[in-house]
């Protein structure tokens, strides 16, 4: 991997919805936070059902969401066989990974999987916290990134869970 330097960590960060808006002071800040990883293709990201202890944002390279087939009861016996994983997106550079389990602690809905060689910036749950802590003006941020987000899926009328 590439060394990364701070300033281009903190022009990719304030390129990513959950950053935009804050001061280069606090990308600066929130830059000092993460670690650069490579990762090769087939690496297990996010796994589904687990709680997440840290989020990706995808430098380079590309990632497969799937999520593991469930058989909801009003569609029993309709041909969903449980266990078959269903694809849900393909993300790519800018995209953000695992802040909702981050966020919240509940297991992720979904796995993630790097469909090619993949560089990405990486914020621990420890740090996030404490990023958290430190600059409440990021919670605003946050909120409005997780709405988007719901917004997108309620348009493309996926089901959310």
């Amino acid at each position: 991997m590439a060394e990364v330097s701070r300033a281009e960590t903190v022009r990719m960060l304030n390129r990513v919805p959950l950053f935009t808006g804050l001061t280069k002071r606090q990308l600066t800040a929130v830059a000092k936070l993460v670690d650069h990883a490579s990762f090769e293709p087939g690496t297990l990201l996010v796994k589904e059902m687990t709680v997440g202890q840290r989020l990706l944002i995808i430098r380079e390279g590309t990632a497969g969401v799937t999520r593991q087939g469930v058989v909801p009861a009003k569609d029993a016996g309709r041909g969903v066989e449980p266990g078959t994983s269903r694809r849900l997106a393909t993300l790519g550079p800018g995209d953000v990974v695992g802040e909702l389990s981050l966020i919240d602690g509940k297991p992720a809905s979904a796995s993630v999987v790097a469909e090619s060689p993949l560089e990405a910036v990486v914020l621990y749950r420890t740090r996030f916290n404490k990023l958290l802590d430190s600059m409440p003006e990021v919670y605003r941020r946050l909120l409005v990134a997780m709405a988007a987000r719901v917004r997108s899926i309620d348009q493309r009328g996926d089901v959310i869970g």
